[in-house]
């Protein structure tokens, strides 16, 4: 037989490997789960026949039992039970064994019955009936009368070959004078237990552990006494299974039953061998089988390998041509070849893929330019492998709204309009659009197909694209941004007219807000209006100019947000709009001028003007002008204001310190001042939170205070002095803010005036 090569063997080995594993993992598992299956149907078993077991004996011994308790609370059975018996009463005794007799053949075969009348001194049995010694009178009272329960069941101590039942007589009576003692011999059990014990022997156990019965063999081995403990106290099921610890012996399981009735234990042991014994077949069946896939799965993989060893056998015949030597086998040499063809081959792939879609952009570019005929648009639809037949066509123009307030600087822009490009062609059907292009630093655009020819059906599909595009970009970037859309027109020659349609319309944010969608069609009437409206809320300006100039930053910021309201709401063209915000952005410049305020610096050297243009939304128009222009200007006069307050407070101040004991009053400092009193009474009151008189009155009753503590003047005298016309003024007045007059407060005060 010709030698295989090498690859022969690299594809044969982990054919025969990989089956060789599959069988054996198939059989292993095969093997572990028929086991288990085995061994639950095994237990099962011997379950089912301990408790079958249980229940036939229990059915013959509870009948047995029960029918003897109907007897020994009979009428007849309390008369003569306590009477005595001899040859003479022998109607008595036949009617008695008769009654007897009966009552043992409701229990197993060749049960007997024993009466035993204490009182009476006689026992009937099987033997017929008998006078009690008094050696006999006493065994049967040690023996039977001493067990604590009136109906017990015990196994008689002279003999292996039976069981008792013994009910004591009269049965709810303490002073007990009979007994009833019913004899079943253990070989009349054997044939009431169940076919299957003969082959998986029946133990039973008393209350005490005793054992009571152990069918078919006796040679098998009793259960173990810990097992026999662990049923009678532990917690466990009235039927189960149990695994028994033999200390290095052979260990197996029991199948336990415990009874209700009398608490008998019935067992059957578990072996291991039973198990083993079931499994032969299997054993045998799987070893076979294994032996046949293996062979099977030889022939499969040398098959296998002689046919798929062709294609390389037919490789070596071209590569040998190209290069063979510095190889170990012939795959590595066929690999490397593959791998060097397949990463040309890419690489050609990625250059072509990269030239396609430059090329793509370039032409949408020229169309948006307006740079191409219907010719060339023609050619290139079919070279880019275009749609070439709609109904209408539509320009979707994007721009971001702001890019204030947010983790992106305006480097970021171009990067971020890309990304929408990229949103873009992912959320338009393909054949729906043509390749969306980012015309500039500020705006995407996208040619959306429409096939039908309902134009209020392509209203309601754009809609739904838009607010797409506008959830996924604010999903992403936590960007808002607005989208507008041309005209339908059905030239691509048109594209330059719709492209400047949807810019336009994104102009009409400055009255509908960010993140719109605006239709050309639905604001072409308005935009193409060229009448230039003239209104301008100039009240509105002068209101606000005062709040500035008075430095009262509440009421300004309420009148600009009033004056910009009233500028968007009668400005209904955005062209309007935008001369009236110069306008009004004049007028604050000149404002500022007259104020002696410096020049607003704009971020990126923008003058004022050029940062306007470039704001698409009101909110964000108000916002520049309230914290560029508006919220400076006030501030920078409140500073001054306040100083300005203060150094006059501070001069009013002065005079009342110094000249309070004279005639003075706010009409004498405004004209000493130089100010008119009501500016002066709202600056000192704006100051000091109370008015000018307040604050003279209280001065000069801190000064009567320290008069009355420290000097021998009279209240008339300190009234005259502080400028009161009537010593009763004053009094009533010290009186009201004291709570006393001023005598009794110089009287409360002397001493301390004195210790000082």
């Amino acid at each position: 037989m010709k030698q295989k090569p090498k690859y022969f063997y690299r594809i044969f080995l982990p054919f025969v490997l990989v089956g060789t594993l599959v069988m054996i993992l198939f059989n292993g598992f095969a093997y572990f789960f028929t086991k288990d299956s085995f061994e639950e149907k095994i237990t099962l078993e011997k379950q089912e026949n301990v408790v079958q077991t249980m229940n036939t004996l229990e059915q013959k011994l509870q009948a047995l039992d029960y029918t003897f308790n109907s007897y020994v609370h009979d009428t007849p059975f309390k008369s003569y039970i306590s009477q005595p018996l001899t040859a003479k009463n022998f109607d008595t005794y036949q009617t008695i064994d008769k009654q007897l007799n009966y009552i043992s053949s409701f229990g197993p075969s060749q049960t007997t019955v024993d009466l035993v009348s204490l009182k009476g001194n006689w026992k009937i049995s099987k033997h017929g009936l008998q006078q009690l010694t008094e050696t006999q009178k006493e065994q049967i009272t040690s023996k039977y009368l001493s067990l604590p329960h009136s109906s017990t069941w015990l196994k008689a101590d002279d003999s292996n070959s039976e069981i008792q039942l013994v009910k004591q007589t009269p049965f709810y009576q303490t002073n007990k004078n009979g007994v009833l003692i019913i004899n079943i011999p253990l070989k009349s059990l054997t044939n009431l237990i169940y076919k299957q014990s003969e082959s998986s022997p029946i133990f039973i156990y008393s209350q005490d552990g005793t054992l009571l019965y152990q069918s078919n063999s006796s040679e098998e081995k009793a259960i173990n006494e810990k097992t026999i403990a662990s049923l009678i106290n532990g917690n466990h099921n009235q039927t189960g299974v149990l695994n028994v610890d033999t200390n290095g012996e052979n260990k197996y399981k029991v199948a336990y039953s415990k009874s209700g009735y009398n608490g008998w234990i019935y067992l059957s042991k578990i072996k291991d061998s039973e198990f083993s014994q079931a499994m032969k077949p299997t054993i045998i069946g799987t070893i076979l089988m294994s032996i046949f896939m293996l062979t099977v799965t030889v022939i499969i993989a040398y098959v296998s390998s002689e046919y798929f060893s062709k294609p390389i056998r037919d490789l070596q015949k071209f590569i040998p041509k190209i290069q063979k030597n510095g190889y170990k086998d012939e795959f590595e040499l066929i690999g490397k070849s593959i791998r060097e063809v397949l990463d040309k081959n890419q690489s050609l792939e990625h250059v072509v893929t990269n030239q396609h879609e430059q090329l793509k952009t370039l032409f949408m570019l020229n169309l948006f330019h307006g740079r191409m005929s219907e010719t060339e648009i023609q050619e290139e639809l079919r070279d880019f492998d275009y749609p070439d037949k709609w109904s209408y066509l539509y320009v979707l123009a994007i721009q971001f709204d702001s890019l204030e307030n947010s983790d992106y600087t305006r480097k970021d822009k171009d990067v971020l309009l890309f990304s929408i490009n990229q949103i873009v062609s992912e959320i338009i059907r393909e054949d729906e659009q043509l390749t969306p292009t980012v015309i500039d630093s500020k705006t995407q655009a996208t040619i959306f197909i429409c096939e039908n020819k309902d134009c209020d059906h392509h209203v309601l599909i754009i809609n739904q694209y838009a607010e797409k595009i506008q959830r996924t970009v604010k999903e992403i970037f936590n960007l808002s941004i607005s989208i507008g859309v041309s005209s339908p027109f059905e030239k691509l020659t048109e594209s330059k007219q719709a492209l400047a349609q949807g810019i336009e319309s994104l102009k009409f944010r400055l009255k509908v807000g960010k993140e719109s969608i605006i239709f050309y069609e639905s604001v072409s009437t308005i935009f193409n209006n060229n009448q230039i409206k003239t209104y301008f809320p100039k009240i509105l300006e002068n209101q606000l100019f005062d709040a500035i100039k008075l430095g009262e930053s509440k009421k300004a910021k309420e009148s600009l947000h009033q004056l910009l309201a009233d500028l968007f709401k009668n400005n209904t063209n955005p062209h309007e709009l935008e001369v009236n915000i110069m306008r009004f952005l004049n007028d604050l410049i000149s404002l500022m001028q007259v104020m002696g305020m410096d020049t607003l610096i704009i971020e990126d050297h923008k003058t004022l003007y050029n940062a306007i243009s470039e704001m698409k939304t009101s909110e964000e128009i108000e916002m520049f002008v309230k914290n560029k222009i508006v919220y400076p200007m006030i501030d920078a006069i409140s500073e001054r204001t306040d100083s300005q307050n203060k150094s006059i407070s501070e001069k009013i101040i002065h005079i009342i310190q110094n000249e309070y004991d004279t005639e003075i009053s706010l009409e004498i400092i405004a004209s000493r001042l130089h100010y008119n009193k009501n500016y002066l009474s709202s600056i000192f009151k704006k100051e000091f939170k109370q008015s000018f008189s307040e604050y003279l009155a209280l001065y000069r009753y801190d000064m009567a205070k320290i008069w009355l503590k420290e000097t021998n003047m009279s209240v008339r005298e300190i009234s005259e002095k502080l400028q009161y016309k009537n010593s009763q003024n004053f009094i009533r007045y010290f009186r009201k803010i004291e709570g006393t007059t001023p005598g009794k407060y110089r009287d409360l005060h002397r001493d301390e005036s004195f210790s000082v």
